[in-house]
């Protein structure tokens, strides 16, 4: 009986430590976000927007109570809120099969709808290419006349 409960014990001080970290590199990421004014690299190298962009206008609208906002922003925020809160307690508990099909759910659905978006509203608000990247500012450069 002393070693089920010093297993259950373990097992505990395992979820609690693993809450923590959770907790923490959550933390870091809103600060390196709000002190460093993230930028999206992909989209800073290629100009071509990315899967996750405008999740953040997204949420900030979803967050102001502007539903249909949000969904023109990336309707995949309320999914992904929802995915990312039944990964952590998937990652918490142990679940790896469960954890790695979420998971994959997951990735499929945003290149899905990645694609769909770039199809269907590539190059207008709010899938934009941006002129400023990397390669946008080297295309420049090659196409100028000298």
């Amino acid at each position: 009986m002393e070693n089920k409960e010093s297993i259950q014990r373990y097992s505990l001080f395992i979820m609690q430590k693993k809450i923590k970290m959770i907790v923490v590199a959550y933390g870091a990421l809103g600060l390196m976000i709000l002190f460093f004014h993230y930028s999206c690299p992909f989209q800073s190298l290629t100009g071509l927007p990315c899967p996750g962009c405008n999740m953040t206008t997204a949420l900030y609208y979803f967050m102001n109570g502007n539903l249909e906002s949000s969904l023109t922003y990336h309707a995949m925020l309320i999914p992904t809120i929802f995915c990312f809160l039944l990964l952590t307690c998937f990652y918490c508990m142990d679940l790896k099969k469960a954890f790695n099909f979420l998971l994959w759910v997951w990735v499929i659905g945003m290149l899905v709808y990645y694609i769909w978006r770039m199809i269907t509203i590539f190059p207008s608000i709010p899938m934009v290419y941006d002129l400023d990247s990397l390669l946008g500012k080297a295309w420049k450069v090659l196409t100028s006349k000298i």
